[in-house]
């Protein structure tokens, strides 16, 4: 074999994701062992002048390593570990997911992601009654490409509601959020647009063709982002609180609140749009490091709220 072929066939190989012993392709090509290196720097240099990436050997092995492979392998691990920390999926769709993730990287890189990854997904708790997703992901958003209305069995968690209903609706947006998939519909039954849990989206009976929706009343994904916390339920209220904890935990929580002022003690008097209903969860989550100082409404609200929960503790 000639030698311009023989560099061609190993820079082929390379390319396609091999690692190659040094040994072997002397044995393989009947070459020595410097003609072997003269080769692998000829391929060495070429991939420099061209930036296709690096000649990477380690211990008589060699691998390319391609310029965009670290950067590939950054995403891949960041939004695995954003999966694995979801615990939304059950696991063979959890499996299947990584797997597909991790699948264009150069088999070296599959190596570090699955070492990696060990314990994090030996820990893997997805939640409770997890179930299967992905398909209905697909079947949903593509209702919301094609503006179809749906029919569908849900699964209501409401008190001495039945447990299976068909609802009917338009879906909008899907989103996750806090462990769960949800779309936004526009929604028969609530008469108005509703968020619904993926998971709960048994069956999908019927699509008819919908509507082409106002997009000036539509449901507003970043308004949701904004304004509300676990509940997608209550007024849109300005509310004011005294904070002792993290400022930052704010801030993160309720992306449009603001610092008023800081107070000598080092609390913190914050302003935020929220609302109501789930700003509650949070505000109540808090405990001691925080007072509410505005809406009286609110303020009476969370003193109510705290009595009952004391009195529930008293002999």
């Amino acid at each position: 074999m000639q030698s311009n072929q023989r560099i061609a066939e190993v820079l082929t190989r390379l390319m396609t994701g091999e690692t190659l012993q040094q040994v072997v392709l002397e044995q393989h090509y009947g070459i020595s062992h410097r003609t072997c290196q003269r080769d692998l720097a000829y391929i060495r240099r070429a991939l420099a002048d061209y930036a296709a990436g690096r000649l990477v050997e380690d211990e008589g092995a060699y691998h390319l390593s391609r310029q965009s492979d670290q950067d590939e392998l950054d995403m891949v691990l960041t939004a695995s570990n954003i999966l694995l920390g979801s615990r939304a999926l059950s696991r063979p769709e959890l499996t299947a997911t990584l797997n597909y993730l991790s699948s264009g990287l150069s088999p070296t890189m599959q190596r570090i992601v699955r070492q990696q990854l060990t314990v994090p997904r030996g820990s893997y708790t997805p939640v409770s009654n997890a179930q299967p997703l992905l398909l209905r992901l697909r079947e949903v958003a593509a209702c919301i490409s094609r503006s179809q209305k749906m029919v569908f069995v849900y699964q209501s968690s409401e008190p001495g509601a039945p447990r299976s209903q068909i609802h009917h609706a338009q879906p909008v947006t899907l989103f996750f959020e806090t462990y769960y998939f949800y779309v936004a519909m526009l929604s028969v039954e609530h008469g108005g647009y509703w968020l619904y849990r993926l998971d709960r989206m048994t069956d999908i009976l019927e699509k008819h063709p919908g509507e082409k929706l106002d997009y000036a009343t539509r449901f507003s994904l970043q308004e949701h982002r904004h304004y509300t916390y676990l509940l997608d339920s209550g007024s849109l209220t300005q509310i004011r609180f005294i904070y002792r904890n993290n400022i930052q935990t704010v801030l993160d929580h309720f992306p449009d609140s603001r610092i008023v002022k800081q107070n000598a003690d080092g609390s913190y008097v914050v302003e935020a749009y929220v609302k109501v209903d789930g700003a509650m969860l949070w505000l109540l989550s808090q405990g001691t490091g925080l007072k509410v100082l505005s809406p009286v409404s609110l303020v009476n609200r969370m003193r109510d709220t705290l009595t009952a929960a004391r009195n529930q503790y008293e002999e």
